[in-house]
């Protein structure tokens, strides 16, 4: 209810088409009071590049798109303008930390730890969705691994329950860290004879049939990604990915929707928030609407003795060759 009081400030803003990219320029472009709609993308990543272009075609009001930057002078003119915004539109997770507090609502994309109750679109399907193609492909996977920090909490859950539903298992293990992630896979997967005797009760690696990398997604940074990837060669463990970035790099698999998507339905939420607050309930959906798509890294597939050919013209599955 608050939300939506909050945002009937926007039923007097006029339906304008959007504005074309004027970059980092708050003085130009008209925006001299102000840009109706700020948008800030967390710079050198492709996916928020493809979000950010899905974005523009489908958003109906003017806004100014910007790139958070990198030096804290950047940073600060970022956080500046952003004060005189009506909406902040935050594609990234970085771009949203660096956002939170503002006064204007903050509307998300690409950030899989979002505060509590925010509105935003993600790439990353339900955990129900990825196991079932996970078993389409390896149907005698039972196991599956996950590592997650305290953020990851909400996800492990969920994806408990939507294993047990097909009838497999989420085993987790806590990490806190990068490090701490990578040390954790090394006692479990590589130990040493002093790394044995701490495991106690933590799974083994005889015990879990693949390593799932969606239960915390901010925790899987490029050293874990090539730690796993590794153990996916040397010990033929699958690796199913939180996003088709990661299939790219190697990773066996990977459902999430399309970057393109997730744009189109984060410039309609933008919309919606903007021209009709009366009906919040229809905004509140972190995904696009529509089925996901199924990323599958042909090469790593054949090399686990997957038969790519079986499944490669399954409806919603995408082969690529990396």
């Amino acid at each position: 209810m608050r939300l939506a009081l909050a945002l009937l400030v926007f039923l007097t803003v006029p339906l304008v088409h959007a504005a074309p990219d004027i970059g980092s320029d708050p003085g130009g472009g008209g925006y001299r009071s102000g840009p109706q709609v700020l948008l800030v993308r967390t710079p050198g990543m492709r996916a928020v590049q493809e979000v950010t272009e899905a974005f523009s075609e489908g958003c109906r009001v003017q806004f100014l798109q910007v790139s958070m930057g990198d030096t804290p002078s950047e940073l600060a003119r970022t956080k500046e303008l952003a004060q005189s915004a009506r909406l902040l539109v935050a594609v990234g997770q970085p771009a949203l930390e660096l956002l939170l507090g503002a006064r204007a609502h903050i509307v998300y994309a690409l950030a899989p730890d979002p505060p509590a109750g925010a509105i935003g679109t993600n790439t990353s399907a339900p955990p129900v969705q990825v196991f079932r193609a996970l078993q389409l492909m390896l149907p005698k996977t039972h196991r599956i691994l996950a590592i997650s920090s305290e953020r990851g909490h909400h996800r492990i859950m969920a994806a408990r329950g939507a294993a047990r539903s097909l009838g497999m298992e989420v085993v987790d293990v806590a990490a806190n860290g990068s490090d701490s992630a990578i040390r954790v896979l090394r006692e479990l997967f590589l130990p040493s004879r002093e790394e044995l005797q701490r495991v106690g009760q933590r799974p083994s690696a005889a015990d879990v049939d693949a390593i799932w990398l969606g239960a915390d997604p901010q925790l899987i940074d490029m050293p874990v990604l090539q730690f796993v990837l590794q153990l996916q060669i040397q010990r033929g463990l699958p690796v199913i990915g939180a996003t088709r970035q990661q299939v790219y790099f190697g990773a066996m698999m990977a459902v999430d929707f399309p970057p393109e998507a997730v744009g189109r339905h984060l410039a309609w939420q933008v919309n919606q928030l903007l021209h009709d607050p009366a009906h919040m309930e229809l905004v509140t959906r972190d995904h696009p609407i529509g089925n996901p798509e199924t990323i599958i890294n042909g090469h790593a597939a054949r090399r686990l003795g997957i038969a790519v050919a079986r499944i490669r013209h399954n409806g919603g599955f995408k082969v690529i060759e990396r």
